[in-house]
């Protein structure tokens, strides 16, 4: 099918051969394993449209290909061949041409190729046989000879003539296309190019209309998404590797072929032409028998193309993806059908959003000329998205009056599709379900269709399949569901109308689970019914009667009946939760669908109260273990905002104060999670706020200002205060609460309360951990170098809750990460040069002696330490030991006492114990042997195979054996790096260091990147010069994939790592270009959400980009630039992260200065502006610094009054800056970051461009300094 003959070419005009030409260099290039993304422009491509020259130049990929004899290549074409004195005239200028000018001057061209050492390759389309091809080769060798030149130079000199260029066609399917094409009297067998493709009816008619902001969703996140600009380009560089495949899927009428072909259809240069070489399109319907075949002989040829197939089945296309990624395959496939997945880890899933309203619009303006702007918004929401049904409408009414009933809408554009009775009966049934799937139990569809519409199944399903042609049914892995919305619920509430409420009731009670689960989805849009508020009476005297109503066989009803009919469910609950004795409610199974009601409930300000009582009680009852869902619901609608409630403060006050009155602990335990709640600053909620769309709208309450938020966190702190007091087996679960988002509570208008509870706590335990991390956190990041009133008060609390026993204090200081405890002296800004990490290891070390000296004391912290959990016993343990009166009577305690525990909480400090004591008894083997035989005698310690190994010194073969462990999963990563602690790998061969690396690197999904970054790091520590085999081992360990992920572990301790590798390598000048793009493209793919990779990028990365795009800023800077133009907003936000001035939810950290992108030269960044401004600007905006502080005074940054200069007229550019402006995450006050910027934006008030914007700008920063609406 796709070999070409030369007969097929040998008549081309000048201007078919130069389009040959262009196609087949296109196709080469992906041959010679090019990137094609524009940004990198590693391939220059020249093809005169009117001319005869053609060239290529590429850098990447393969030196050469079966056509490409190099990387720099010029090219001759003649459509006609006169003999060889035409070939040897054409390497010289025109000029000098004609026979009479003796001195002969070599073409620019070809004058060029012979400097560079390039290629020279004449084309033409007539075919020659031997030894013609060879004598138009020696002519242009005597050509160049004659005007001085010397061929030799080149690194080729080459003829195609028709032969040969219907050979090269010929392994390139989609040019053999297009070459049939234009011989249409030769059988296409329905395979055609993008051009002859978009002549199909269902492409040119309707008009299409221009939708830059229609969406197209990479992932279930409605932000992971691109729009119709970045379409085209995220397919080509999804499909830049060979053995790829994507998939277009959604439902009939979405827009998926009109939107594939006009957003490849308008591409252009290097992205225009490689779809014109490579892309072949057709239509499953139409070439079904012949797919396979054209698909498998692609493969077999190892010929490069992208298969386009239209209308195919899902199951179909994960055929074809298979044969696609066969070893060698230069095959990639898109298909576009009805039924996919949003994630599929070996296809790329992009599904078009319904469109949005002004392209629904714009289609209907287009099509109804003289509709009004009410009539054509109100046929806008009747469309639902779907431009198809946009075009029915049109339809309808291009020759009638558009009439303002709904059912009249409805039934006029039912009417436009041509649906007849039997057809709007059946779409009436089906509109009763969320979907239906009529195979996969036919008897279950049948009586479905006898007993809700009186229609045989098969007769149903016809109609369904007529249906779907006219774009009223989508059709998605063989189920079928009604569409748009707005008809399908007037069909839905119109056959509810013609039904007897028995016969719903009947039929709800013997239908299959999932018929009964998605008629009942689609109740809450087919209210009011006077039907369903019959059925629901019904079910309340049946299977929802009294307490059934909370029994597992009702929860099915429950998030379906609430909202038909949420006032009568409520009292019918309430009657089953809220008034029992507690004692009954512990055997009521708390079942997503009840959460789901109670939540739904909780969001009316009218059911706000009941809900609050039953979800109080039902937490009481709950496990103590964890965070049950009950008790989360519980947390979330005490939130002061995003509780997803009308509810305001006081009526969420008066509902827990009430319930706080009760005597029962349960209750009280239950409350005190509610008040946890109401302190809490990190905001989550499980499920969007949602409305009653019977109901008046109310919004979502939010606190109206700061005073009555900080009205709410006094009130929650002085009820937790009280129920301290009263309460003691609660204190713990409250000290939490409290303690856990302490830092970010300290302010003027709380201080009175935390103090107060603060010095309670103190007053009875003799310390408060968690609080003493809180407020010295506060200090060291949040406080002013300059000392308040406020700041001082707050150090005299800090001061307040340190432990004054010794065995306290070393608790204090190894409970939490070496790292976390900072000296409360310090700020954050003054201590970065020299970061101080090991100021509790020098603490707990000067604590040592005296506790290993005195009796009590050692008896004391040896029980404390060996029973708690903590995180970095270790400093205490390796101290202790050396001053150990009886170390081998001591570590018998310690077995003794963690085996009494029950519990592993003291296992690294035995171990680290054992460690300490195995180095300082090297010379007593004796003693030695003694410890191990109780380490293995231990029931807690032998327990686990990672303990005994990491707590002795390390061999070649104890570290190979201990690698083989984690490869096979019986060692986490996480735990493995103890075994690099104190030093322990420092006598280990590279060798055996290599394996144990590549064995965790092997674990990436479960830490092992990190880890070995961890073990990396500790081996580095003072060492100035590594080794070459050690900074490869860096590279590699830091290029791990799982290094671009979230940090596995401790995330300060993780950057930390990374930060020092990443130093080590720029301190051994061992960041090259190759590295910086290698680091780039793991950026690319830490913030892609296509692929089998999920999580947020790691903040570490950061790091990682400042070092390497000041070595090699033009490696990086294509990658990620190019990344951001076809990156989804999801995307997007993940490298704005990394690239930005600022961590998001920073404090004080300025959000003025520059990213580490800004390293890269200004002209290469405003070159790539330049192309695309409105949709590259923004990016630019992220990470260029914004202001320049002189002493007290503010300005606009130089680089910034550039961009303004250039872009400061441009929408988007306004935007961007406005985002700079008002960050959306940031920490602690954001009032002297606004304030900065009031005398910038007053000096552009005047500007011609951008004085509009500036002056409504400021007045919003002003007006947000005086409401002080972002202050702390």
């Amino acid at each position: 099918m796709f070999t070409i003959h030369p007969d097929e070419i040998k008549d081309f005009t000048g201007d078919q051969l130069v389009g040959l030409l262009r196609r087949l260099l296109y196709a080469e290039a992906r041959k010679a394993g090019v990137p094609l993304r524009g940004v990198e422009v590693p391939l220059q491509i020249t093809v005169a449209d009117g001319g005869q020259d053609g060239s290529i130049f590429w850098e990447g990929g393969k030196d050469s290909t079966d056509y490409f004899p190099g990387r720099d290549i010029v090219f001759q074409c003649k459509a006609k061949d006169s003999g060889d004195a035409q070939w040897k005239r054409e390497v010289w200028t025109k000029p000098t041409q004609p026979p009479r000018i003796e001195k002969k001057a070599l073409s620019d061209a070809v004058q060029g190729a012979l400097d560079r050492g390039g290629s020279y390759i004449g084309i033409t389309a007539k075919p020659l046989v031997n030894p013609k091809p060879d004598d138009r080769v020696e002519a242009i060798r005597q050509g160049i000879i004659l005007a001085g030149g010397n061929p030799d130079k080149l690194a080729a000199i080459k003829v195609y003539e028709g032969n040969a260029l219907a050979a090269w066609a010929s392994t390139h399917p989609a040019v053999a296309v297009w070459i049939k094409q234009i011989n249409a009297r030769i059988d296409l067998a329905g395979f055609s190019t993008l051009d002859h493709w978009g002549t199909r009816a269902d492409i040119t008619t309707p008009p299409f209309v221009d939708s830059p902001d229609r969406r197209f969703s990479l992932g279930p996140q409605t932000a992971d998404a691109i729009d119709f600009s970045q379409l085209a380009e995220r397919l080509a560089d999804e499909l830049d590797q060979p053995r790829t495949s994507a998939r277009i899927w959604g439902a009939s009428g979405i827009g998926k072929t009109r939107s594939l072909y006009h957003a490849l259809s308008t591409s252009t240069g290097l992205r225009g032409g490689s779809t014109a070489a490579n892309f072949i399109f057709c239509d499953y319907r139409e070439v079904r028998d012949d797919l396979w075949k054209v698909a498998n002989q692609i493969v077999k040829e190892r010929s490069v193309a992208v298969l386009v197939v239209d209308g195919c089945p899902l199951e179909e296309a994960r055929r074809l993806n298979e044969i696609a990624r066969a070893a060698d395959s230069e095959l990639r496939i898109i298909t576009l059908g009805a039924d996919g997945i949003d994630h599929d880890d070996q296809c790329v899933m992009i599904r078009p959003n319904q469109a949005d309203r002004s392209t629904i619009r714009a289609i209907l303006k287009a099509g109804l000329p003289k509709a009004k702007g009410d009539e054509l918004d109100y046929l806008t929401d009747f469309c639902d998205g779907f431009p198809r049904i946009a075009v029915l409408a049109i339809e309808t009414y291009g020759k009638r009056s558009i009439l303002k009933s709904a059912d009249d809408v409805a039934q006029q554009m039912l009417h436009a599709a041509g649906a007849h009775r039997e057809t709007i009966r059946a779409l009436e049934c089906l509109s009763l379900f969320e979907k239906l799937s009529p195979d996969d139990n036919p008897a279950d569809f049948d009586d479905i269709a006898e007993t809700l519409v009186h229609m045989k199944g098969e007769l149903m399903y016809e109609n369904l399949v007529i249906a779907a042609g006219q774009h009223l049914v989508g059709r998605n892995y063989g189920a079928m569901n009604a569409q748009p919305r707005p008809i399908a619920d007037f069909l839905g509430r119109r056959r509810l109308e013609y039904l007897r409420s028995s016969t719903l009731v009947d039929f709800l009670d013997r239908a299959m689970p999932h018929h009964r689960d998605a008629t009942l989805a689609r109740w809450r849009y087919l209210r009011p019914s006077p039907t369903l508020s019959a059925v629901i009476n019904i079910l309340l005297r049946g299977i929802l009667a009294d307490d059934k109503i909370v029994h597992p066989d009702a929860a099915a009803y429950l998030s379906a009946v609430v909202r038909v009919e949420p006032d009568r469910i409520a009292r019918a609950l309430f009657d089953a939760i809220g008034r029992p004795p507690l004692d009954d409610l512990a055997a009521i199974p708390v079942t997503d669908a009840l959460i789901d009601a109670l939540r739904f409930l909780a969001g009316r300000e009218d059911s706000f109260w009941a809900a609050a009582r039953m979800i109080l009680r039902l937490a009481a009852v709950a496990e103590t273990e964890g965070s049950p869902p009950i008790v989360s619901l519980l947390r979330q609608i005490f939130q002061v905002a995003a509780a997803g409630t009308q509810a305001d403060d006081r009526h969420r006050r008066e509902a827990l104060e009430e319930a706080l009155e009760e005597d029962d602990p349960r209750i009280r335990r239950a409350g005190v999670e509610a008040l946890g709640g109401m302190i809490q600053t990190y905001l989550t909620r499980s499920a969007e706020f949602e409305q009653t769309g019977a109901e008046p709208f109310r919004p979502e309450w939010r606190p109206p200002d700061q005073s009555t938020m900080y009205a709410y966190f006094n009130w929650a702190l002085e009820r937790l205060r009280e129920i301290w007091g009263k309460a003691p087996e609660l204190r713990a679960a409250i000290e939490e609460h409290v303690a856990g988002d302490l830092r970010n509570l300290l302010a003027p208008e709380l201080l009175p309360a935390i103090d107060a509870f603060v010095r309670e706590v103190v007053a009875g335990a003799g310390h408060y951990f968690r609080a003493t991390k809180s407020i010295g956190d506060w200090l060291y990041f949040d406080s002013t170098e300059k000392p308040t009133k406020f700041s001082r008060a707050v150090r005299a609390l800090y001061d307040a809750t340190l432990p004054r026993d010794p065995v306290d204090q070393a608790l204090l200081h190894s409970r939490f990460w070496m790292s976390d405890l900072h000296d409360p002296d310090k700020r954050y800004a003054q201590d970065q040069e020299r970061p101080d990490y090991d100021r509790s290891a020098r603490i707990v070390a000067t604590l040592a002696p005296g506790i290993a000296g005195d009796d009590d004391q050692r008896f004391r912290a040896i029980e404390a330490f060996a029973t708690q959990k903590l995180n970095t016993p270790g400093p205490f343990a390796v101290a202790l030991a050396d001053h150990l009166p009886d170390p081998v009577s001591a570590f018998e305690h310690a077995v003794r006492a963690l085996d009494a525990s029950g519990n592993h909480e003291g296992v690294n400090f035995v171990g680290t114990l054992l460690s300490a004591l195995d180095k300082r008894l090297t010379e007593r083997p004796d003693d030695v042997k003694k410890l191990v035989g109780m380490a293995r005698a231990s029931e807690i310690f032998a327990a686990n195979p990672i303990y005994i190994p990491t707590s002795l010194r390390v061999t070649d073969d104890r570290l190979d054996e201990f690698a083989t462990d984690v490869r096979e999963g019986k060692v986490s990563p996480r735990q493995s790096t103890v075994i690099s602690h104190g030093r322990r790998l420092e006598q280990v061969s590279m060798a055996a260091l290599e394996r144990f690396i590549a064995a965790l690197l092997d674990r990436g999904e479960d830490g092992g990147g990190w880890a070995a970054l961890e073990i990396l790091s500790l081996l580095l520590h003072d060492n100035k010069a590594p080794s070459a085999e050690m900074i490869e081992l860096v590279k590699l360990a830091l290029l791990s994939p799982s290094i671009a992920d979230d940090s596995d572990g401790h995330a300060a301790n993780s950057e930390y790592n990374y930060d020092r590798l990443f130093q080590a390598l720029e301190a051994s000048a061992a960041i090259d270009k190759i590295f910086a793009r290698a680091v780039a493209l793991q950026i690319e793919q830490a913030c892609r959400t296509t692929g089998a990779r999920y999580g947020r990028p790691s903040d570490a990365l950061r790091v990682g980009l400042a070092m390497v795009v000041r070595h090699a800023p033009d490696e990086v800077w294509p990658v990620l630039a190019g990344f951001y133009e076809i990156a989804t907003r999801v995307e997007r936000e993940r490298l704005n992260a990394i690239v930005s001035a600022a961590k998001p939810f920073a404090y004080d950290e300025t959000r003025t200065g520059a990213g580490a992108l800004f390293e890269v030269p200004l002209k290469l960044m405003l070159d790539w502006v330049k192309a695309d401004p409105d949709a590259r600007i923004g990016f630019l905006l992220t990470f260029f610094p914004i202001l320049e502080q002189n002493g007290e005074v503010f300005a606009w940054h130089p680089a910034l009054q550039q961009l303004a200069k250039l872009y400061g007229g441009r929408k988007r550019f306004r935007e961007a800056l406005r985002e700079r402006i008002y960050p959306s995450s940031w920490g602690g006050s954001l009032n002297p970051h606004l304030s900065s910027f009031k005398a910038p934006l007053k000096a552009w008030t005047a500007d011609c461009v951008i004085g509009d914007w500036a002056t409504g700008m400021l007045a919003s920063v002003e007006r947000s300094l005086e409401n002080d609406f972002y202050g702390r």
